[in-house]
């Protein structure tokens, strides 16, 4: 089993993939007024993750959470299934980093 941070990791890289690759319709959320703001958000969690900072840890909970901005863009993008899947494994893996 891979650690939470090397799990939370991997999450923002595929969800990262699928924003890179695919049209993303951000009508219905307010927080990213385009797609690159978007990619460059994911992209510093990322590297703050793989760096071992876990300070925008809270923000990501934030962009993963049920009605969150990437559940927004997800549903109005067609891929809210994958996000459901992912978003599950983001909260197990965030709750498994918090315990002591």
């Amino acid at each position: 089993m891979q650690s939470a941070a090397a799990e939370i990791l991997d999450i923002v890289d595929q969800v990262l993939a699928i924003v890179q690759h695919l049209p993303q319709d951000l009508t219905w959320q307010s927080r990213y007024s385009n797609g690159r703001e978007l990619v460059d958000d994911l992209t510093d969690h990322a590297g703050r993750i793989r760096r071992g900072d876990s300070s925008r840890l809270p923000d990501l909970r934030f962009l993963f959470m049920p009605t969150g901005p990437l559940c927004e863009i997800a549903a109005s993008s067609g891929w809210l299934d994958t996000y459901a899947v992912l978003g599950n494994r983001f909260d197990e893996s965030h709750e498994r980093l918090r315990q002591p």
